[in-house]
């Protein structure tokens, strides 16, 4: 008698789990899409570990840094909650009129926000700028006012080791996630910028590539004053991103394919605007299974009523932003606001 196989993997033991996971609110045609936003959004935020009240006020700094004959920049640092200050520069164009659209800035794997403003410090930083990560300095040469924050374990604000690895596994064990912390921190970015005269807090857009991707994606769901979300290099079905290539610790949500997948999420933004990025070389996200998840991302914008207002576009690159297929769709979403 042939001995059967053994089984020791623990990924060929997560591999048949995911074959049998059926996602308890995943999109179904509902006839009432709001009471589904509405439930699938609490969970979510339950997962995320992000509070549904807080207290918006906002204890903040803003001291100018450099101006240029395009822009001003200033050095913010707010409060997002007790031991948990942002440091963040704050972009607005010398043209146009207040108060200004904004783009709230998120770089991924980086070395920090610095990036977002164009300022390597490297030749590996100016290298990494000149694949598209300058977005900040992209938005206010478009018009926008930019706010580029600096992310939970990242830049100025890494922890005692290098990496996400340690904070990620500390905020578990708290009952937090990071991802969740740093989405919280995009929204008590939101309460920075309704504070400011010359900002417009009905006209937020907020963007990032690939772990700044997955945080403006995961805010744009919870957060609904997010018009616009730009997720650039970090949306795919979990089973063919996540579940199947190394990723860094900080994106993992616990149990989130029990309830729903990534396509399904992306509900949460309609009617608003989203927008993915993907690169047709990106071996993170592939792009053959970012276009079998968008397909079903189109289906529920549909049923929604807003097919128009999500849009998928794939650069001839890897994984990387693609300023010259993004700006001029955001152009046309951002001119449709005024």
């Amino acid at each position: 008698m042939r001995e059967k196989k053994k089984s020791y993997s623990p990924i060929e033991y997560h591999e048949g789990l995911l074959k049998q996971v059926k996602p308890s609110l995943a999109f179904a045609d509902q006839a009432d899409a709001p009471a589904w936003q509405r439930k699938l959004r609490a969970k979510l935020r339950e997962i995320l570990a992000v509070p549904g009240t807080w207290d918006h006020a906002i204890t903040s700094r803003v001291e100018r840094d450099l101006e240029t004959n395009e822009f001003t920049c200033d050095r913010v640092v707010f409060r997002a909650e007790p031991k948990a200050d942002v440091p963040g520069y704050l972009l607005k164009p010398k043209t146009g009129e207040a108060p200004f659209a904004v783009m709230i800035c998120l770089q991924g794997h980086s070395p920090g926000m610095h990036i977002s403003i164009g300022r390597g410090k490297t030749k590996a930083e100016i290298e990494s700028i000149q694949g598209g990560r300058d977005i900040a300095i992209q938005a206010v040469r478009n018009g926008w006012a930019a706010l580029a924050i600096e992310q939970r374990s990242f830049g100025e604000r890494h922890g005692a080791r290098p990496g996400c690895a340690d904070d990620a596994l500390h905020a578990l064990i708290l009952g937090k996630t990071l991802t969740g912390e740093r989405v919280f921190d995009v929204m008590r970015a939101i309460d920075f910028i309704a504070a400011q005269p010359d900002l417009d807090a009905t006209r937020i857009g907020c963007m990032g590539n690939s772990a700044g991707g997955t945080v403006t994606f995961y805010a744009a769901c919870v957060d609904r004053r997010i018009r616009l979300a730009v997720v650039s290099c970090s949306f795919c079905a979990y089973a063919y991103s996540w579940m199947k290539h190394p990723h860094c610790a900080c994106g993992y949500l616990p149990g989130i394919l029990q309830y729903a997948d990534m396509s399904d999420l992306a509900g949460l933004i309609a009617p608003r605007h989203l927008m993915v990025v993907a690169g047709e070389h990106d071996e993170i996200a592939p792009a053959a299974s970012v276009r079998r998840a968008f397909r079903q991302v189109a289906r529920i914008f549909r049923a929604v009523g807003c097919a128009r207002h999500a849009s998928l576009l794939v650069g001839e690159g890897g994984h990387r932003f693609y300023p010259e297929l993004a700006w001029p769709k955001i152009t046309q979403i951002g001119n449709g606001w005024k």
